[in-house]
């Protein structure tokens, strides 16, 4: 019989392997930092020894995150992702007002279901930086709203920006980035990405940075829908990037 469980970081090779089925983008790491910023929110069901689903959720600054619904595809239709979700909202409403998630079409419907209504269309999307040898000078004097256990690999930053990435398992990931205008954000983005070849880049297509990431080369290659549960908290308008799916 199926059991819901916490996950742990022995879990990691499971996880990675519902990860590879949907074609998504993390790595290991990643699913390490997210089990270690939250391990009593990270909820998985087993079956004959291994896990075949799983649902994150991670609560920074009043606002919590839902994550990584995964269902392995021999495992569909069972209602395995809704009882998982039922584990991660009762987890998160015990500490935050607000959870918020980022909904693929296909998910949407389940989400409206339990409470979530629209905010917000987030896209993701994808180029390619050259490496130009630019740089970046000054530092960023403005809030940093992402969680500290977000990994970044490189970041950057000048007077006006502040920038960060990390590898994928398919492509570089730029995010999350702050900046108070475009050219300084244009900056550190293109310290942070030059010359590391594909990259995916989370962003609010009615924001300026969609403004940044086309001029850099990047098109739209996924749509999403941001949703939340509870009080409202829109997102600040300093945010150019977000941290990933995963952690808003």
């Amino acid at each position: 019989m199926p059991k819901i469980r916490l996950l742990g970081q022995g879990d990691v090779t499971d996880c990675m392997r519902l990860k590879e089925a949907a074609g998504w983008n993390q790595t290991a790491a990643d699913w390490m930092a997210l089990l270690a910023a939250s391990p009593g929110g990270c909820f998985g069901v087993e079956e004959d020894g291994r896990v075949v689903a799983s649902a994150t959720a991670v609560a920074d600054g009043g606002v919590g995150w839902v994550g990584m619904v995964l269902t392995d595809p021999a495992y569909r239709g069972r209602g395995l992702a809704t009882a998982l979700l039922g584990e991660t909202l009762a987890y998160l409403d015990g500490v935050v007002e607000t959870v918020k998630l980022d909904a693929t079409a296909a998910g949407e419907p389940l989400y409206r279901k339990l409470g979530f209504v629209e905010e917000a269309v987030i896209e993701r999307w994808v180029g390619e930086v050259p490496f130009s040898g630019a740089g970046s000078a000054g530092r960023y004097g403005g809030p940093l709203r992402h969680s500290p256990a977000v990994p970044v690999d490189v970041c950057a930053e000048c007077e006006g920006a502040w920038g960060a990435g990390r590898a994928g398992s398919s492509a570089f990931y730029f995010g999350p980035c702050y900046g108070v205008s475009e050219a300084a954000v244009e900056g550190v983005a293109r310290a942070v990405l030059g010359g590391r070849g594909r990259a995916m880049w989370d962003l609010f297509p009615e924001h300026p940075a969609a403004g940044v990431a086309g001029r850099l080369g990047f098109v739209p290659a996924r749509r999403l829908l941001r949703m939340v549960r509870g009080r409202a908290v829109p997102t600040a308008g300093d945010v150019y990037a977000i941290a990933g799916f995963e952690w808003g």
